[in-house]
């Protein structure tokens, strides 16, 4: 824990999908389903023996960004690792990839009904319910545009109710995307409180550097598959929700007390 970690908190600022909500291997799926036919068929055969799951040196770069930023990235990739057609190339029987527009509208699509079903990362539910009955002010700070959180949170109101505050990524108020610290100072200010009294929850690295550049105590609960060096803008690094001790930032609760099972 760094030492700039122990300030008193008054508000919880959360990252939902990965953090909250499971929603990141929907998201693979949405997003190869959105390329339909631009991918050539050895290509989806070999994705679908996969589980259908974006390869992990691409996932693990486009963690937390708003989709005109990590859709062009996707696109690209495919083109390098797919066998998608480039700018200009033409090849019978093989359409050309979607436009990063029509890209981002069928992912959101086919995510949209995907997330119908989306479960809760383990713990979310009891840290969330715990912090509201704390009386803590609870944010939600998502890349994800309202739309989509709309279809997102259908299932999951019990963790909903207690957050009033949700910023999204097409929020006019948020000029810049993560990394920047548009988000996390916007959500700070909607909950009358300073960024450097809330602490925020996130599993991608740029989602930490966000929070963290707008002055937020910044908990990592990432991938298991991510290297956890890479979190150096966090000031703590969780294997899981469960994991979260608030005794340090003034905060009496112990997740470990709720879990059905202590946490290794």
């Amino acid at each position: 824990m760094n030492s700039d970690s122990t300030r008193i908190i008054k508000a919880v600022i959360f990252d939902l999908d990965g953090t909250l909500l499971d929603t990141e291997a929907l998201s693979d799926r949405a997003t190869l389903e959105a390329f339909g036919d631009a991918i050539p068929l050895d290509a989806r055969e070999k994705m679908r023996r996969n589980g259908n799951v974006l390869p992990w040196e691409i996932k693990s770069e486009i963690l937390g960004l708003r989709g005109d930023e990590w859709i062009p990235m996707v696109i690209e990739y495919g083109r390098e690792h797919w066998g998608i057609l480039k700018e200009g190339e033409e090849v019978s029987g093989q359409p050309p990839p979607p436009s990063v527009d029509e890209l981002w509208q069928g992912w959101e699509t086919n995510l949209n009904e995907f997330c119908k079903t989306v479960e809760e990362c383990s713990g979310a539910t009891v840290l969330v319910q715990k912090l509201a009955e704390l009386g803590i002010p609870l944010a939600i700070a998502t890349s994800s545009r309202a739309a989509a959180v709309a279809q997102k949170r259908l299932k999951h109101e019990n963790i909903f109710q207690h957050i009033p505050v949700i910023v999204t990524g097409d929020s006019p108020t948020v000029r810049n995307g993560k990394p920047a610290p548009d988000i996390y100072i916007e959500a700070a200010r909607q909950l009358g409180v300073s960024p450097s009294e809330c602490l925020v929850f996130e599993d991608a690295t740029v989602g930490c550097e966000s929070g963290n550049r707008a002055g937020c105590t910044v908990i990592a609960v990432p991938d298991p598959r991510m290297n956890k060096d890479v979190y150096a803008s966090a000031d703590v690094v969780l294997p899981d929700l469960w994991h979260f001790d608030g005794e340090a930032w003034g905060i009496s609760l112990k997740m470990a007390s709720f879990a059905k099972k202590p946490p290794n």
